[in-house]
């Protein structure tokens, strides 16, 4: 417990200093060795790091995925990098046709795509608007969404749970627990809003309406990648991920509900509601 509670503290900090600063650079920066840390670690969970130039070519792609989705210099070249990207997979597989399978093909290579572009997207939340404050209240709004629910989820789970959600993915999880994570995330976006519109920013308001109707489809949205997470963990007979935060686990322990949130409030904010009134 002491291990556990040490370890959000330290996370709290970094994590407040780097909003401080507030840099785009920063971010990319550590959203690329967050990518990095999560790919290197899905591919050992699925019993793939035997494969080092693979290994490799999947986690150097996602430290540089991140920098080439948000770096506007890079826009002409996407979609050219990304046909790049799987031709390199695949030769790789040709090379090493008789040790890689196309399964572990595809295990590597999807977690060095998905896992760079899904918290990319934070990035890219955060400078859909001007206005600094609004966008670091974006940044963590997000995280809110995602780490809210499970922390909510957890105690109304232990106090009240008593009918499973999916017992073969998750036994620990039940409905109770699910209503419960939701209902903390109404309850704190609600206080974030508060907060933000009555303290921090006087020109422009949150708009309630949207924000927080979307902040509990997107907490619900958070468990399938908790329960993706389990199902992985379940199937390869590991407990963690990886050993990132001490008492925590590892990048994908903490950010398995952020992969399926913040893509889901990307496509929200970037083409359906505004958030300022």
């Amino acid at each position: 417990m002491v291990k556990r509670i040490v370890s959000a503290v330290v996370g709290i900090i970094v994590g407040v200093s780097i909003l401080i600063i507030d840099n785009s650079y920063l971010y990319m920066a550590v959203i690329a060795a967050f990518s990095a840390a999560g790919t290197f670690e899905l591919i050992n969970a699925v019993k793939c790091g035997k494969h080092k130039f693979l290994s490799w070519y999947c986690i150097i792609s996602a430290f540089i995925i991140p920098f080439a989705v948000c770096l506007d210099i890079f826009a002409p070249y996407r979609l050219s990098a990304l046909f790049l990207y799987v031709i390199g997979l695949l030769l790789i597989m040709l090379v090493n046709h008789k040790s890689i399978k196309l399964a572990e093909l595809a295990a590597c290579g999807g977690a060095g795509l998905f896992i760079p572009m899904s918290l990319s997207c934070i990035i890219i939340i955060r400078y859909l608007y001007e206005s600094q404050s609004v966008g670091v209240f974006m940044i963590v709004y997000m995280l809110f969404c995602a780490w809210f629910g499970d922390g909510g989820a957890y105690f109304a789970g232990t106090f009240f749970g008593k009918h499973k959600l999916c017992p073969e993915i998750s036994p620990k999880k039940t409905v109770e627990g699910f209503v419960g994570g939701i209902i903390t995330v109404g309850i704190v976006v609600t206080i974030q809003c508060l907060v933000f519109n009555l303290l921090i920013q006087h020109k422009v308001t949150m708009n309630y309406a949207v924000l927080i109707p979307v902040s509990i489809i997107a907490s619900a949205i958070g468990v399938l990648g908790d329960l993706t997470a389990s199902v992985i963990k379940r199937q390869y007979e590991i407990k963690d991920f990886g050993n990132f935060m001490p008492g925590h686990g590892g990048v994908l322990d903490r950010f398995d509900s952020v992969l399926f949130t913040v893509p889901f409030l990307f496509i929200v904010f970037s083409y359906i509601s505004p958030i300022l009134q």
